[in-house]
């Protein structure tokens, strides 16, 4: 069923009162319209509308969080009228006595509570009593939220109520609590690393005798400069995910007497084709990168002869992409900066948290709600570090506070020395004084409030580290999204960095080149040429306009446009095409 046939059926639906119909038929509306979308285009699916829903932002639409909330829970009210939805209970239902007994049990707008008020209601409606709670039971509820809720996640929310209830299976064992524990379920569907048990000692040595190589260990070794600890890393992860190839395709890994009898034409064969069938019968980056490794063993460790060497490089050739500039995946996260409104949001994000939490009485009671805003006030520092000091994510995290932070006259100086960063190149980076005085006043007043005495790092994680990079990632994601709106990881901060400068400086490659640490201007040029293409249709439009208008521009003269002239690279430096 689509959303028009849906909306045809509750304007006519006699069990439903004339102003809720008008309801529900006016948020199927307002979904087509957010979706862009016909609605006979629009399935009646959860799934779908719940996927669709990720990608509505109230600052979008120029509409209130609550507004797209308020449509959510009507669209279920039109299903549930319908018999498209039958499990789940609406929020408010009314439990069984049992459940009512447990619930009473949890404390009052507690973290259990919330996880398990829709799983109490679903088992009430379904006349599932709490002592017949068992795995089955558990995932049929998975089910029924993934049919029949829009719900972010759904297996993630089934994943807590799983971990909740276990806690009340032990917190609350004297209150009568079913003394029933739930498995947590875990979706590692796409992992595929072997136990290292299923390879032969020989391979685990030559694996790490190559590894040393590449590591310099050896004076004489061939490899004049040595790799970095995260290069090794990279190095040997690829290799393990060859291995683990290997052994799905029925290669035996226990026999062989050295890593080399695995790197053969047809071994490398065999792992290829199984990392293609898996990608949909396609090869990627990530397909490339592997085979890349295990040919640089190949020919140039095990000094392949000719004909090994040929076919590798024919294989390469049809294995690695390479894709000029930015991949599909940052092109659309860049294509967010099209929009001036955007680039307002992205740019005023820091100074807007700050003022709305500057004052520590607006932090709330809780416990919880303190540290949620805490970490709100870090998101800001982390974010505007990275809008004025675009650095990779692994700097951003382990910047310290003895190391590479300094004061110049009320400004902060970050200084990454060049043993620490990828290319070799030290950043350094003197901020602005208005944010400098924000990062001082998140190091003096917020931030211990998030260490112990003795963690150095900025950003503090636990037992003295630097804060996960994973858990770093997601919160600087997380905070740029609900927020503004925007769709961002830490690394394409260095892309947004050079598309706005680039839009507004068409052609200042060498600028970029500075300000994101690239040692050569062929790799600025390579990665972001064609960064400043919407500018230049701008100028074109404005050309074309002005040619309508009947003006005639004279030979060098540009248009009336605040835009700069565009610059050839090339030329800044004395250079021709």
């Amino acid at each position: 069923m689509s959303l028009g046939e849906l909306q045809t059926r509750i304007l006519v639906n006699p069990h439903l009162p004339y102003a809720r119909r008008r309801e529900i038929a006016s948020a199927i509306n307002s979904t087509g319209k957010w979706f862009s979308l016909p609605l006979e285009m629009i399935p009646a699916s959860a799934r779908f509308l719940r996927d669709r829903f990720k990608h509505v932002h109230p600052l979008h639409k120029n509409i209130s969080a609550r507004r797209i909330e308020n449509v959510r829970s009507l669209l279920m009210a039109g299903f549930r009228a319908e018999g498209l939805n039958t499990k789940l209970a609406p929020y408010m239902s009314v439990m069984t006595p049992e459940w009512t007994e447990l619930w009473s049990s949890l404390e009052t707008n507690s973290y259990h509570r919330a996880e398990l008020s829709r799983f109490f209601r679903y088992c009430s409606a379904q006349k599932i009593r709490p002592a017949n709670v068992n795995d089955q039971i558990s995932s049929r509820y998975l089910t029924a939220l993934e049919t029949e809720a829009l719900i972010k996640n759904p297996r993630t929310r089934h994943q807590s109520v799983c971990r909740v209830w276990n806690a009340c299976v032990k917190q609350h064992r004297n209150a009568g609590w079913p003394q029933v524990k739930l498995t947590v379920p875990r979706y590692e569907d796409r992992l595929y690393s072997i136990d290292p048990d299923l390879v032969a000692p020989a391979i685990k040595r030559d694996l790490e005798n190559y590894l040393a190589c590449l590591r310099g260990d050896d004076p004489f070794s061939r490899h004049s400069r040595p790799f970095r600890q995260r290069s090794l890393e990279v190095v040997k992860g690829n290799f393990w995910r060859y291995l683990s190839a290997l052994h799905f395709q029925g290669i035996d890994l226990i026999t062989p007497r050295s890593l080399s009898e695995l790197v053969t034409t047809e071994k490398f064969t065999l792992a290829m084709r199984w990392f293609w069938e898996r990608n949909e019968r396609k090869t990627s980056k990530y397909i490339g990168e592997i085979a890349w490794v295990i040919r640089c063993y190949a020919v140039k460790h095990l000094e392949a002869d000719e004909k090994t060497e040929a076919f590798y490089k024919e294989a390469l050739g049809k294995l690695r992409v390479n894709e000029p500039g930015l991949s599909p995946k940052n092109q659309r996260a860049m294509s967010q900066f099209d929009d001036p409104k955007t680039v307002e949001r992205f740019l005023s994000l820091p100074p807007t948290l700050w003022e709305a939490l500057s004052s520590s009485e607006k932090l709330g009671s809780s416990d919880r709600i303190r540290r949620k805003k805490r970490l709100l006030v870090q998101s800001a520092v982390a974010i505007e570090i990275l809008i004025f000091a675009p650095m990779r994510l692994k700097n951003l995290q382990e910047i310290r506070l003895d190391e590479h932070i300094a004061w110049q006259n009320g400004r902060l100086h970050i200084h990454i020395p060049s043993d620490q960063v990828k290319n070799n190149l030290a950043l350094d980076f003197l901020l602005p004084e208005s944010i400098s005085k924000r990062v001082k006043r998140y190091i003096d007043t917020w931030r211990p409030f998030l260490a112990s005495d003795h963690n150095p790092y900025l950003f503090p994680g636990r037992a003295g580290k630097p804060k996960d990079s994973t858990c770093l990632r997601r919160q600087i994601e997380t905070t740029l999204w609900n927020e503004a709106g925007i769709r961002l990881t830490p690394h394409q901060f260095r892309h947004a960095a050079a598309k706005i400068l680039l839009d507004a400086k068409p052609g200042h490659y060498e600028v970029v080149r500075k300000i994101l640490g690239h040692k050569t201007l062929t790799t600025t040029y390579s990665h972001y040429a064609g960064a400043e293409t919407q500018a230049a249709l701008n100028l074109y439009d404005q050309v074309i306009i002005e040619k309508r208008r009947g003006k005639t521009l004279r030979p060098g003269t540009r248009p009336e446009t605040n835009s700069p002239p565009f610059l050839d690279p090339l030329q800044l430096f004395g250079g021709t095409r």
